[in-house]
């Protein structure tokens, strides 16, 4: 189930890299090649996704920002909705500087490199893992069922153990009881049930059901007495009972 959600996650990441918007997406199917200043010695090209309420503002202090940034080097490369894409260029010595003070302007540097075929690689990374998570899926899938499976006929045993165990502790020996499954398709059925059993089986629990004027059982405060087994505060039942729900 982990490596499961591993690579689900990962395929959600690949996913937005995809469709998000130009400060989150992959730039390899947005950015020409041939915007970039590539190779060069003292020259490197700088790509900032500008908020689109911010352009304008950008437009005319990007060259003052940092030191050494080509005049005028800014050009479109892509735009959306929330962002606009620009390549910049400046001095390398002065990189570290300029995408600092962007930053500080809340524009958001994109760290790009050009791979020639980047496109195609990435469009084969989704495909690919993709076709892992499905795999993984009805692995897990198939796994859980089996799992489940085992884990309802583990609990079904301890709560029959249970029942044994608390009406020998209750009734005492010899053995004389009769286990029953009782279901009820919804809350007010499951109640009403409960209260006919209550009715019908109030002689065993001595002094702690009585009746009222009118013959109906009368509980004690269910606060100060508890059940042997079921805990301080739980419901007193002059039958060992035992609830469980499946959804």
């Amino acid at each position: 189930y982990s490596q499961y959600n591993q690579v689900k996650n990962t395929l959600a990441t690949l996913q937005r890299k995809q469709t998000g918007n130009l400060s989150t997406k992959s730039l390899a199917s947005v950015v020409d090649p041939r915007t970039i200043v590539q190779n060069s010695e003292y020259l490197e090209t700088h790509l900032v996704a500008v908020p689109a309420q911010q352009v304008k503002e950008f437009l005319k202090t990007y060259e003052t920002v940092a030191p050494m940034v080509v005049p005028r080097s800014a050009s479109l490369v892509a735009s959306d909705d929330e962002f606009t894409l620009y390549a910049v260029t400046g001095f390398k010595k002065h990189s570290a500087e300029f995408v600092h003070k962007c930053r500080e302007q809340k524009w958001i540097p994109r760290d790009f490199k050009y791979v020639e075929g980047g496109r195609e690689e990435e469009r084969k990374e989704v495909e690919r893992v993709g076709g892992d998570e499905r795999k993984l899926w009805g692995e897990t899938l198939r796994l859980g069922r089996t799992a489940w499976s085992e884990a309802v006929m583990v609990w079904m045993h301890v709560l029959v153990l249970r029942v044994f165990v608390e009406t020998v502790l209750r009734y005492g020996l010899p053995l004389d009881f009769v286990c029953t499954l009782i279901r009820a398709p919804s809350t007010k059925q499951a109640d009403k049930a409960k209260y006919n059993l209550d009715e019908k089986y109030s002689y065993l629990a001595g002094n702690a059901f009585g009746r009222d004027k009118k013959g109906r059982v009368k509980k004690d405060d269910p606060n100060e007495m508890h059940a042997g087994g079921e805990g301080s505060g739980a419901e007193y039942t002059p039958y060992v009972y035992y609830e469980f729900e499946f959804n």
